[in-house]
C-alpha cells in the first residue's frame, strides 16, 4: 500500500508538471482521443484476421499451390499440350476429390471479360502485388498471381478452391453497424469509467470535507490539493475558508471564556457585599432578590464555560463503562426531583451495554434534558433506552407543550428560547440543551427532537456503543 501511495503521488506530481495534462480539459481531451484510437486499433486488429480482406498467404499454402502449378506445366510440356486446354480439361473435374481446386492461366494479352467477376476484382487489387496474395469471395478462396513464362508467352496463375471457414466471433459482430457500435462501447467503457473515477475522486474529497464541516470538524485536508489543476485550485481555497473559520471560532470561543473568568470576580465581590449587607441590616426582601439574581447569574457563567471547554476540547478523558452505571444514579435523581414537584418519570431497565464516555459530560448531558422535560411537563415523564446495533438510543419524552415545528432543530443553539412556552421567566439560561448537544457530538453520538403525536416533546439522545 506504502508504494501503491508513492507511486500515485508521483504520477500525479509529473502530470502537474505538464499544464495541459495537469487540467481538467486537458485530460477530458486526452481520453477521447484515447479511447478512438483505442476504438480503431481494436477493429484494425479485427481486420488482420478476416479471409475478407486481401491479405498475405501462409508459406505452406503457398507452397503447395506452387507445386499443382509445375505439376500442371510439366504435363503440358511432356504432352505437348496447350497450357490454356488443359487448364480448361482439368478445370471441368472442379470439385471432383483429385481436383478440389481451379487454377485460372490468364495470358498477359488476353481479354479479361470472360473471367469471372470475383476474380477480375481480385486481379485488380493485386495487379501491383510482388507477392501472391489472397482473398475470400462467397466461399471461394481465390490465390495468385503467379506469373509464369511459358513457350506460348508469359501469363499469370490464380488459384480458386472452395473454403467455408467459420469466422470468429468477433468478425460477426462487426458486420453490422449496430454491432460495430457496440464493440465502440465495450472498448471505451473501461477508458471512460477510468475518466469518470479521475472526475469524481476529487468531487467525493471535497463531499467528505464539507460533511466533516458540517458536523464542526473544522480540519484542512490536504487531499484536496491533489487532482487536476481545477481542482487543487479549489482544494487549496477550501482548506484556507476552514483555516479562517477555524480561527474565528476558537477566538469566539476564547473570547466567550476569558469574558465569563472575567465575570467570576465582581460576581464574588457581589456575594459577599450582599453577606456582609445582610449581616449589618438583616435579611430584606431586596437582599434575597440580590442573592437569586446572583446565584443564577453563577449558573449562567458555569454554563457558559461547560459549553466553552466542549467546543475547544477535541479530546476528552473517556473510560469504559456500562450503561446502567453510567446513567442509572442520573434517573433517580430526576425521579426524586419530579416527585418534588408532584410529577412523576418512569424508566425501563438500562441495558449493561459498554460505552467509551467522560463519565462526567455524559451524566451531564442526559440531566440537561431530563431537568429540561420535569420542568415543561404537566405530569409525566417517560425514558426509554434501547440498544440498536452500534448505538444506544435514549429517548426522553414529556406530556408538556411541545414546541413548534420550525423550532426543533434550534432549542439545541445555545440561548435559544421558545417564546410560547419556554420563556426567560422559567429561570433558565438557555444553555441546557446546547450543552448536551455538544457533549454527544464529542462522542460522535447525535441528538435530536420530535413532537410527539399526543402531545410534549421528545428528545432522542443516539450514544454510540463499544
Amino acid at each position: 500500500m506504502g508504494r501503491l501511495a508513492t507511486w500515485r503521488q508521483r504520477s500525479g506530481a509529473r502530470w502537474a508538471r505538464v499544464p495541459f495534462l495537469g487540467s481538467l480539459y486537458g485530460r477530458v481531451f486526452i481520453i477521447f482521443w484515447l479511447t478512438l484510437l483505442a476504438v480503431l486499433a481494436a477493429v484494425m486488429w479485427a481486420q488482420r484476421g478476416d479471409p475478407r480482406s486481401l491479405h498475405a498467404i501462409p508459406s505452406p499454402e503457398k507452397a503447395r499451390i506452387q507445386g499443382q502449378i509445375e505439376k500442371l506445366m510439366a504435363v503440358a510440356q511432356g504432352r505437348e499440350i496447350p497450357l490454356s486446354v488443359l487448364v480448361a480439361r482439368q478445370n471441368q473435374h472442379h470439385g471432383h476429390r483429385r481436383t478440389p481446386y481451379k487454377l485460372y492461366w490468364v495470358p498477359d494479352s488476353a481479354p479479361l471479360d470472360a473471367l469471372p467477376r470475383e476474380l477480375r476484382h481480385f486481379m485488380s487489387r493485386t495487379s501491383d502485388s510482388a507477392t501472391p496474395m489472397q482473398r475470400l469471395y462467397r466461399g471461394t478462396m481465390l490465390a495468385g498471381p503467379f506469373p509464369v513464362v511459358t513457350p506460348e508467352g508469359a501469363g499469370r496463375f490464380y488459384h480458386a478452391r472452395r473454403w467455408q471457414p467459420r469466422l470468429p466471433f468477433v468478425l460477426k459482430i462487426l458486420e453490422k453497424p449496430e454491432h460495430l457500435l457496440v464493440v465502440t462501447m465495450l472498448v471505451s467503457t473501461p477508458l471512460l469509467l477510468w475518466l469518470a473515477y479521475t472526475l469524481t475522486r476529487p468531487a467525493r474529497r471535497f463531499q467528505a470535507a464539507s460533511r466533516r464541516v458540517a458536523h464542526g470538524e473544522l480540519v484542512t485536508d490536504p487531499q484536496l490539493e491533489r487532482g487536476p489543476r481545477e481542482f487543487r485550485d479549489a482544494g487549496r481555497g477550501f482548506n484556507q475558508m476552514v483555516t479562517a473559520l477555524n480561527q474565528m471560532v476558537t477566538g469566539q470561543q476564547q473570547l466567550v471564556s476569558d469574558i465569563s473568568h472575567e465575570l467570576r470576580s465582581p460576581l464574588t465581590r457581589l456575594q459577599m457585599a450582599r453577606a456582609l449587607a445582610a449581616r449589618e441590616l438583616g435579611d430584606s426582601e431586596a437582599l434575597a432578590r440580590i442573592e437569586r439574581e446572583a446565584s443564577q447569574l453563577e449558573a449562567l457563567i458555569s454554563e457558559l464555560l461547560t459549553l466553552s471547554r466542549l467546543q475547544s476540547q477535541g479530546h476528552l478523558e473517556r473510560e469504559r463503562i456500562s450503561a446502567d452505571a453510567l446513567w442509572q444514579t442520573v434517573v433517580e435523581d430526576a425521579q426524586f426531583e419530579a416527585g418534588q414537584q408532584d410529577k412523576q418519570v418512569t424508566s425501563n431497565v438500562i441495558p449493561d451495554a459498554m460505552l467509551t464516555a467522560n463519565v462526567r459530560l455524559a451524566r451531564s448531558a442526559l440531566d440537561n434534558v431530563l431537568r429540561n422535560a420535569i420542568h415543561y411537563a404537566d405530569q409525566q415523564v417517560s425514558i426509554t433506552v434501547e440498544q440498536k446495533g452500534a448505538q444506544l438510543c435514549i429517548v426522553v419524552e414529556d406530556d408538556g407543550p411541545g414546541v413548534p415545528e420550525t423550532m426543533l432543530k434550534d432549542i439545541f443553539r445555545p440561548f435559544y428560547r421558545v417564546s410560547a412556552a419556554r420563556d426567560r421567566q422559567s429561570g433558565g439560561s438557555g444553555l441546557g440543551l446546547a450543552i448536551t448537544a455538544q457533549a454527544i457530538q464529542q462522542h460522535g453520538g447525535q441528538v435530536n427532537a420530535a413532537n410527539r403525536p399526543q402531545g410534549g416533546l421528545a428528545v432522542c439522545l443516539y450514544w454510540p456503543c463499544g
